[in-house]
C-alpha cells in the first residue's frame, strides 16, 4: 500500500522531525502570511540553512538551473497540492531543472522538467560532488534527453516516483570520485521513454548496490517499445533487481541488458514471471 502524501511528510522526517527544524519557507502564489517567505524556489535556496523545510506552491515555477549547494545540507522540500500539480519547469531551451549537491536532501511531491536541449531534469552529484542520503518521494521527473542522473551520488531512494517523457529514465553516471553505490529504487513508474528506464552513461561500471524492486517498466503510449528497458551492460556494476513487471514479450538481453554482477528475479513479462536471467 502506498504510504500517501501524509506517510511521505512522516517518511520525510517533517511529522516527527519539525521540532529540530530551524525553519519554514514558503514559495508560490498566494503562501501563507505566517512563516518565512521567497518569491521564488532559487530566491529561498540563498536564504535556506541546514535543516530547514521548503513548500512550494501547487503550480508551474518557472525557474531553471536550480542548485542544492553541498552546505545546505538535510533540507526538505515538498510540492502542496494534489499530485503532479507542483513542479519545476524551466523557462529556458538549455536550462537544466535541480541540481542536488548536499547530503541528506529530500524531495516530496515535486516534479522536476528541463528544457529540451539541457542535460538532465535533476541531478543528484556532479563530477566532484558525491552527495550521500538522497530521497524523492511521489516525485515525477520527466524531459527530452535525461530525466534524472545519478552522478556518483551514494544512499539514494527513489520512492512511488515517476521518470517519464525522455529519453532516459535514471542514468548513472561514475564521476571523479567513484560510483554511484546503494541506490534503492521501488515502486516507481517508467514510461514513454525512448532509450533506456535505466541506462548508462558510457559502456562501463556505473553503479555497485543497486536494488530494484516493484517498478513498472512501460511502453510509449503509442505502443512503441523503447530500445532498452534496462541497458546496464559492464559486468563490475552490482545489485538485484526483483519483482519488478516489464511491457515486453519475454526476458530477451536484446531489451533487458545487465552484466554478470547483477542478480536477477523473480520479474514478470507477457510470459509470466521468471527468474531466469535475461538471454
Amino acid at each position: 500500500m502506498q504510504p500517501g502524501f501524509w506517510g511521505f511528510l512522516k517518511q520525510g522526517g517533517i511529522l516527527q522531525g519539525y521540532p529540530f527544524g530551524k525553519n519554514v519557507w514558503y514559495v508560490g502564489a498566494q503562501s501563507p502570511v505566517f512563516g518565512k517567505r521567497a518569491d521564488t524556489i532559487a530566491d529561498a535556496l540563498l536564504l535556506m540553512r541546514p535543516k530547514d523545510v521548503l513548500f512550494i506552491g501547487p503550480q508551474a515555477h518557472e525557474e531553471g538551473n536550480l542548485v542544492i549547494p553541498e552546505d545546505l545540507t538535510n533540507i526538505t522540500i515538498i510540492g502542496a497540492g494534489g499530485r503532479g500539480a507542483c513542479y519545476i519547469e524551466p523557462p529556458v531551451t538549455t536550462d537544466e531543472g535541480l541540481s542536488v549537491l548536499a547530503d541528506d536532501v529530500t524531495l516530496i511531491n515535486v516534479g522536476v522538467a528541463k528544457g529540451a536541449t539541457g542535460d538532465y531534469a535533476l541531478s543528484v552529484g556532479s563530477a566532484g560532488v558525491s552527495p550521500d542520503r538522497f530521497r524523492g518521494y511521489g516525485c515525477k521527473i520527466e524531459g527530452d534527453g535525461v530525466a534524472a542522473r545519478m552522478y556518483g551520488a551514494g544512499d539514494v531512494l527513489f520512492e512511488d516516483s515517476e521518470f517519464c517523457w525522455c529519453g532516459t529514465g535514471i542514468q548513472f553516471r561514475s564521476n571523479l570520485i567513484g560510483f554511484n553505490t546503494q541506490i534503492y529504487i521501488r515502486k516507481c513508474r517508467f514510461h514513454n521513454f525512448v532509450d533506456a528506464g535505466l541506462g548508462q552513461f558510457a559502456a562501463a561500471q556505473q553503479v555497485n548496490n543497486l536494488n530494484l524492486e516493484d517498478c513498472s517498466f512501460e511502453e510509449q503510449e503509442d505502443g512503441t517499445a523503447p530500445t532498452d528497458f534496462i541497458l546496464l551492460a559492464d559486468n563490475l556494476n552490482t545489485g538485484f533487481i526483483h519483482g519488478n513487471r516489464f511491457a515486453t514479450p519475454t526476458n530477451a538481453t536484446g531489451v533487458l541488458t545487465i552484466g554478470t554482477g547483477i542478480l536477477w528475479g523473480p520479474n514478470g513479462t507477457e510470459a509470466g514471471w521468471s527468474t531466469a536471467r535475461p538471454s
